[in-house]
This record gives structure tokens, C-alpha cells and sequence, in this order.
């Protein structure tokens, strides 16, 4: 994998002596709000949604082989205003409404609008301090993340995430996934050759399976562990699994230096805990340096996808990307408290205020 940021650097906010404002109507495509009603299926619900949307085209490159020219989305968590809230971005007017009917119909009573008005994407001020990160994986993307059909996760780990990115009034913490869906083929073979020889899901597997020959001047023969042979079935268990090419970005802005650094800091540690034990594969955070962070934030407001090859199965994504519910127990979480066509009472608030 490619390193996305400066792996060697901490985390550290700048003043980059620059303002960025995206008002929604500039934003490329079309940014949607999603107001989640808070008893839903969380994860399981993100995964129905993601299968639903991951519709692939192609054209023919050459002879033997085709060019993935699907469009690109986000799923994207905001904490803006003291409040975390949930977006999606559709690269297109079509998709943005096969976006909303499928976001409505994954998870019940939640709703879905166009976001015409106001900032397209959280302002950053001339005297705003910014502190960035991107995801990349530890091993190659036929390795799984920890997720909730593999290992599991104890609890959502949004409680974690969304309560890392909670801070002051002032403070603004963006999340943002960027995808792209791949061929139902991608685990057969990484790319590498026009013809279809390269590495597959069945190479990597079979080289965990093999016995090792150790030493130089008295050679012996070691077998591979139960531990490998686990991995390997994990490893082939990603072949046929519907995925996405996904780029991953933190970004916190703050007054405060201090919160800016926290912040970046503390929700990229919580995704470093999509570990998995068996394949030994999760999330590595990479610090943007001072001088990427004017660019780093340019992409994210444009909804930029390049091809770092971290390739994620709808299980998998679903885990990094998905509403939430009310499992989480966090304040400040930008729900609907009312069914669809339920009555709301005169005196009630849309948002809950905890």
C-alpha cells in the first residue's frame, strides 16, 4: 500500500493562514442530509444499503481486459455546531435519488434531504487551526479488517468514534469515506498483469498454507501454524464478496490548536481498532503534514477518490461507514425522535438534546 500521509509524523494542527468555505451549492454533485430515526439496525442496515448501491460499469480497455468507470460517493459524519450529523454524496442527480429511496428503505423512519442551502462542507477559518489524517491498511486488501461478520465487534464502534469527535461549539470533526464499487472479480486478481496472472485470493491463501524452509547451513522444515491456515480460510472466504475501492480521511478544525491535534488524534486511534487477530490486517493512520493539509481539505470538499488500493468488502465498509442507532448511548447525535407519520407533540424537538 502506498502511504497516504507522512506515517513518520504525530499529529500535529497547523495554521494554514487560508479560508476554505464550500456553500452547498457549489458542492460537485449532490450532498444529502440523512436524519436517522435511532432504532435501527445500525451496521447490519449499512451493509443492506451498501449492497443496494454498489452498481459497477465498465468499459473495454483492451483485448483481454476492462477499465472500472464507476462513479464515486462518500458517507460522511459531521460534527458541526455541537452536534454530530450524517451525509451522503452522490456523484450524480440519479444516483442522489436512488440514494434516497434506498437509504429510507434500509433504515425504517429515517429521512433523507437535499442539502440546497448553507455550508456544503465545515468552514475553515484564516485563524483556524487543522490537523488531518488518512487511512491506509496494514497488509494487502486480501487480508480482511476486523468487521461484524468476522471476528465481531464487541459493541458498535461508533460509541467510540463519535464520542472522539465530540468537542466544542467551535470545533468542527469531519470523517469522510470516499468509494468506489469494484468488480465482483476484484479478489481473482490484484490488476497486475493484462492478461489475468496476477496474485488472487488462492495465491495468498496457499502461501499461508505452505510449509516454510528455515536456515542456511542445516535447513528444516517448518509447518504452518494453526494460525496461518485460519487466516488462509478468512483470505479465501474474499473471493466472489462484493467490495469497494475506499479512501478514508479525518479532518479536525478548531480555534484551538489543542483540540484540533485531539481530536484528529483520538478518532484515528479509534479506527485503528478495526483490527483483525487472525489476518493480522487493520487501519493504519498516516498525519497529513503542514504542508498537504490546504489540498487534503480541497479533496475532501470536492468528494475525491484516487485508487490507493484499499479495497473493502461491503462487510467490512459497513463497519467504517454506516448510521448508527440508539445502541451507542452518545450525546449530541443528530436523530429523529418520531416515526414516519407519527404525531410530533407541539413542545418536542426534532434533534435529540441530551
Amino acid at each position: 500500500m502506498g502511504l497516504l500521509g507522512d506515517s513518520s509524523a504525530d499529529f500535529q494542527a497547523a495554521q494554514i493562514n487560508e479560508q476554505h468555505f464550500q456553500d452547498a451549492s457549489e458542492t460537485p454533485g449532490t450532498l444529502l442530509r440523512i436524519t436517522p430515526y435511532k432504532q435501527n439496525e445500525g451496521i447490519q442496515s449499512g451493509a443492506r444499503l451498501l449492497q443496494a448501491i454498489h452498481d459497477v460499469t465498465t468499459e473495454r480497455k483492451r483485448l483481454f481486459s476492462t477499465k472500472n468507470v464507476s462513479d464515486h460517493h462518500s458517507f460522511e459524519l459531521w460534527f458541526d455546531e455541537g452536534r454530530v450529523k450524517f451525509f451522503m454524496h452522490a456523484a450524480t442527480d440519479d444516483a442522489a435519488d436512488k440514494y434516497t429511496t434506498r437509504v429510507e428503505n434500509a433504515y425504517d423512519n429515517s429521512d433523507v434531504h437535499e442539502v440546497d442551502d448553507g455550508d456544503g462542507f465545515p468552514p475553515v477559518g484564516a485563524d483556524d487551526y487543522v490537523a488531518a489524517a488518512e487511512l491506509d491498511i496494514e497488509r494487502h486488501h486480501f487480508y480482511p479488517i476486523r468487521h461484524h461478520d468476522g471476528e465481531g465487534f464487541e459493541h458498535d464502534p461508533y460509541s467510540e468514534i463519535t464520542s472522539e469527535m465530540q468537542s466544542t461549539e467551535e470545533t468542527r470533526v469531519v470523517v469522510q469515506a470516499v468509494f468506489r464499487p469494484e468488480p465482483k472479480d476484484w479478489a481473482e486478481d490484484d490488476g497486475s498483469s493484462m492478461i489475468g496472472s496476477g496474485v488472487s485470493v488462492d495465491d495468498v491463501a496457499q502461501s499461508l498454507r505452505d510449509d516454510e524452509v528455515e536456515g542456511w547451513f542445516d535447513p528444516y522444515t517448518t509447518e504452518a501454524s494453526k494460525k496461518d491456515k485460519d487466516a488462509a480460510k478468512i483470505v479465501e472466504q474474499q473471493r466472489g464478496k462484493y467490495a469497494f475501492n475506499t479512501n478514508l480521511r479525518i479532518i479536525a478544525i478548531s480555534p484551538d490548536e489543542y483540540e484540533a491535534e485531539s481530536r484528529c488524534e483520538g478518532v484515528a486511534g479509534m479506527f485503528t481498532r478495526y483490527y483483525n487477530s487472525k489476518t493480522e490486517q487493520g487501519f493504519e493512520a498516516n498525519p497529513v503534514g503542514e504542508g498537504r493539509l490546504s489540498s487534503v481539505i480541497e479533496s475532501a470538499q470536492q468528494r475525491e477518490w484516487t485508487d490507493h488500493e484499499m479495497i473493502l468488502t461491503i462487510d467490512e465498509l459497513a463497519g467504517a461507514a454506516h448510521i448508527p442507532n440508539d445502541e451507542i448511548n452518545v450525546a449530541n447525535i443528530d436523530w429523529k425522535n418520531t416515526q414516519r407519520g407519527s404525531r410530533v407533540p407541539a413542545d418536542s424537538l426534532q434533534s435529540d438534546k441530551d
